[in-house]
């Protein structure tokens, strides 16, 4: 189960999913701004900070291959290390679906307490 192949596939995943977030929360900046509202915290942080991310997806194939190809561990260990990367995807995939949905139920509301800001 645990290949260079199988690792390379989840880590184009994990760099998919990056880039996916990043040029949604983009689309959301710029409607944003035609809107003159400010983005929620999330959307922006991953509009800020989100090619940051791309060092996860770097971190975790230097780490897998480095277990992969030592003699020192355990198969175990080797599936354990490749089942990470597998959570990783996961996780980024629920933090990147969190962010860029944020902005759909964040309110603007103005000082009267409505949303209509007339």
């Amino acid at each position: 189960m645990f290949s260079i192949y199988n690792a390379t596939l989840v880590a184009v995943m994990q760099v998919g999913v990056i880039v996916a977030g990043v040029l949604a929360s983009g689309l959301w900046h710029r409607a944003s701004i035609s809107n003159g509202e400010a983005m929620p915290p999330p959307a922006g942080f991953l509009y800020s900070y989100g090619v940051a991310a791309l060092a996860i997806p770097l971190g975790w194939l230097v780490f897998a291959l480095w277990v992969r190809r030592s003699s020192l561990v355990s198969d175990e260990v080797k599936g354990l290390a490749f089942g990470l990367g597998i959570a990783v995807l996961i996780g980024l995939v629920v933090l990147v679906i969190y962010a860029d949905v944020s902005p759909v139920f964040h309110i603007m509301w103005n000082l009267r307490g409505d949303d209509d800001g007339q």
